[in-house]
């Protein structure tokens, strides 16, 4: 059954437990890994690799947009397969998720040796990421304070004057 386009958009990766709705945990994880993974070879090839034709430049593209989908893709899939086979959601099935994810690198760069520490890095981060979860840390908090000069400058409101509300009036009426 189909479901209203709100409810879609409000499912989080962490809304159930892994290994239940493997789907839309991909899903999710693949809403922000399509359009990054899309961003990094797009600015590759305009400011690095410089590919002539439509045929090389794809290649180009899709040399670099698919092992990191397959990456974020592994990850998800491991960490949630591992999770239902094993019936546990512990740190283990992350470390693993991670370590599979990581070593997908050394395929991509055909180096076993930076596979296998590009997976340890994976699975540490990955283990270290489910204890931030586990005791209900957050790596970006969600009340955010906007403080000049810091990393979101550009959102802040530089105009001499700003905008009155639309219900302002300049005292009470005579």
């Amino acid at each position: 059954m189909a479901q209203p386009k709100a409810a879609a958009q409000t499912y989080s990766y962490f809304d159930t437990p892994d290994g239940e709705e493997t789907g839309k945990k991909l899903l999710c994880v693949l809403r922000t890994a399509v359009p990054a993974s899309i961003s990094v070879a797009l600015g590759n090839v305009m400011l690095y690799s410089h590919p002539k034709g439509i045929v090389n430049t794809g290649l180009k593209m899709a040399s670099i947009t698919l092992p990191m989908v397959g990456i974020a893709s592994t990850f998800v899939l491991a960490t949630n397969g591992l999770a239902s086979i094993r019936k546990k959601d512990d740190h283990l099935n992350w470390f693993l998720g991670g370590f599979l994810a990581g070593s997908c690198t050394g395929l991509w760069r055909r180096n076993r040796m930076f596979g296998f520490n590009m997976g340890m890095l994976g699975g540490i981060l990955a283990a270290v990421r489910k204890e931030l979860l586990v005791q209900g840390w957050d790596i970006v908090p969600q009340d955010y304070q906007f403080h000049p000069g810091g990393p979101t400058f550009c959102l802040m409101d530089y105009s001499l004057t700003k905008e009155r509300p639309k219900n302002w009036t300049t005292g009470p009426s005579p």
